[in-house]
């Protein structure tokens, strides 16, 4: 689900886990695979191209078509839950940049086997050659990626989608 105002776009990821992958918690690693990693998903957004007629490569981009990647991941015993913000251009040339300079904010909650995530952003940012600056009444490309960490998921093995669309519906 997503909902923006005249500022900042919110969206709410939600989706079934049995369970709360919790490195570092004893009760976690006992029904978890031996590879114990935190839960995680990820938003991939085209960094150009509202409009464009190619999308990027659904698995982060290429080098024609860079995408911009937030990346929320669950919390361990020792560090909190975090957002990142990540610069594609493929699999192997991945840029990490300060999240909350970008203005990302995620914020996660797990209760009865459900996690729901919600990140949120500017529309605009003061990087347009870097960041995706939403527009009102576009389809934008998005994509999105999940980590069961209690499944031994982490870095490439992960569960991911090809492209959906995003549409800023116009206030009538």
């Amino acid at each position: 689900r997503a909902l923006y105002n005249e500022d900042e776009l919110a969206i709410l990821l939600e989706w079934d886990d049995r369970t709360e992958s919790t490195p570092g918690d004893e009760r976690a690693a006992k029904i978890a695979d031996s590879d114990l990693s935190p839960d995680a998903v990820a938003i991939q957004l085209p960094i150009a191209g509202i409009g464009a007629v190619e999308k990027p490569y659904f698995g982060m981009g290429d080098a024609a078509h860079p995408v911009n990647i937030w990346h929320w991941e669950s919390a361990t015993t020792e560090q909190p839950e975090s957002a990142k913000l990540l610069d594609a251009r493929g699999f192997t040339d991945i840029q990490s940049r300060d999240a909350a300079g970008s203005g990302i904010v995620a914020k996660g909650s797990y209760d009865e086997g459900t996690w729901r995530v919600v990140m949120k952003r500017p529309l605009t940012t003061s990087l347009p050659e870097s960041d995706l600056q939403f527009e009102v009444g576009n389809f934008i490309p998005i994509a999105f990626a999940a980590w069961d960490g209690s499944n031994s998921e982490s870095g490439s093995s992960h569960t991911m989608t090809t492209w959906y669309w995003l549409l800023l519906t116009p206030s009538t």
